[in-house]
C-alpha cells in the first residue's frame, strides 16, 4: 500500500472512532445526568411488600433467590396521567452497566414488568438501588436482595 492510501485509511478510521465515540459519550453523560435527579430516596422500602411512592403509587417485587434468575416487578395505584415507567438496577459506587427494564400498563392503575434482571456484582454485595422512572418523575429505591 501507497504512503497515501495509507494515510486516508488512518484518517478514515480515525474519523470513524470520532462519529462513534462523540455520541456515546454524550449519551453517557446524558443518562447519567439525568439518574442524578432523583425526587426522593426511599431507604425504609421493603420491596416485598410494597413500597409506597410520593402520590400513592406502589411498587412491589420480590428479589430472587439466585440474582441471576428473571423476577416479575409490579405497580399499582399508578396515576392515569402516568405515560411511562422504568427501572434501572445499579449498586452503589459500582457501575454494572445498564440495565433497565420497562414496564407496561395493565388498566385500572396496574403496570408490569416481566423478566427484570438484577445486575451481578462479583464482589458478591447483595445491597441494590432501583432507579425507578414515571414519566419525568426519579426515585431511587434502596433494597437488598436474599
Amino acid at each position: 500500500m501507497t504512503q497515501p492510501a495509507k494515510n486516508s485509511t488512518i484518517v478514515i478510521i480515525g474519523l470513524l472512532l470520532f462519529i462513534i465515540t462523540v455520541p456515546s459519550i454524550i449519551g453517557i453523560v446524558l443518562w447519567h445526568n439525568s439518574r442524578t435527579d432523583a425526587q426522593s430516596t426511599l431507604s425504609n422500602c421493603n420491596v416485598r411488600s410494597g413500597c409506597i411512592l410520593p402520590g400513592g403509587a406502589v411498587i412491589q417485587f420480590t428479589p430472587p433467590a439466585d440474582i441471576t434468575k428473571p423476577f416479575d416487578i409490579s405497580m399499582r395505584q399508578v396515576p392515569a396521567s402516568v405515560k411511562r415507567i422504568s427501572i434501572h438496577f445499579t449498586m452503589r459506587n459500582m457501575d454494572l452497566g445498564f440495565n433497565r427494564t420497562d414496564f407496561k400498563p395493565q388498566g385500572q392503575g396496574v403496570w408490569t414488568a416481566h423478566h427484570a434482571v438484577l445486575p451481578v456484582c462479583i464482589d458478591e454485595r447483595n445491597d441494590f438501588l432501583g432507579d425507578l422512572t414515571l414519566d419525568d418523575q426519579h426515585y431511587i429505591i434502596v433494597f437488598s436482595a436474599p
